[in-house]
């Protein structure tokens, strides 16, 4: 009963003191952490990755797996940061369209070529993703915080590694994808 309730550590903080500030925190400090944690298990440090992640001192993993998981860390982290970049421009730009870019409005435009149209068009594509991308982040956090977990032995279900496999792979072909258009 002793070790059932000792495995039950989780590192996402349990309690905010506003909706979505600790996950939020987490996600953004996903890359630094991350960046250090494969600092660590390069140097053989991995205790203090362990406690970077608010692991108990008797927790330990392997280098490898540390690395591993700081990668993730760091992928997962840039994914966080791109969302939270993407959710300030849907904010800003999106409801508030017609403030921000003056025009013209040609037909190539979405919702051209009035004025109106490509505000509601804007508008109708920013409030999902306004609504969407904080269940995002957290999902992203609760993945992260699940991945640790089993890296130090905490019992979690089978799909976790597959799944931070897939959506960092996932990530990074995203990012791949997008730097080359620019």
């Amino acid at each position: 009963m002793t070790q059932t309730l000792v495995n039950r550590i989780r590192p996402l903080p349990a309690r905010t003191k506003s909706f979505g500030q600790g996950w939020l925190r987490y996600g953004v400090l996903l890359v630094p952490r991350g960046i250090l944690t494969m600092a660590d298990a390069i140097a053989g440090e991995t205790g203090d990755a362990a406690k970077r992640w608010g692991q108990p001192p008797g927790r330990k993993a392997r280098g490898p797996a540390v690395f591993g998981a700081g990668l993730a860390s760091s992928v997962l982290g840039l994914m966080s940061w791109f969302l939270l970049i993407l959710l300030l421009v849907a904010v800003v730009r999106g409801p508030f369209y017609g403030f921000v870019e003056p025009g013209p409005y040609g037909p190539g435009t979405w919702g051209g070529p009035s004025r109106a149209g490509a505000w509601a068009v804007h508008a109708a594509v920013a409030i999902p993703i306004v609504v969407l991308i904080p269940f995002v982040l957290r999902g992203i956090s609760l993945l992260h915080s699940a991945l640790i977990c089993r890296l130090y032995g905490v019992s979690t279900a089978k799909w976790v590694l597959p799944a931070t496999i897939a959506v960092c792979a996932s990530g990074l072909l995203f990012f791949w994808s997008w730097i080359q258009q620019l």
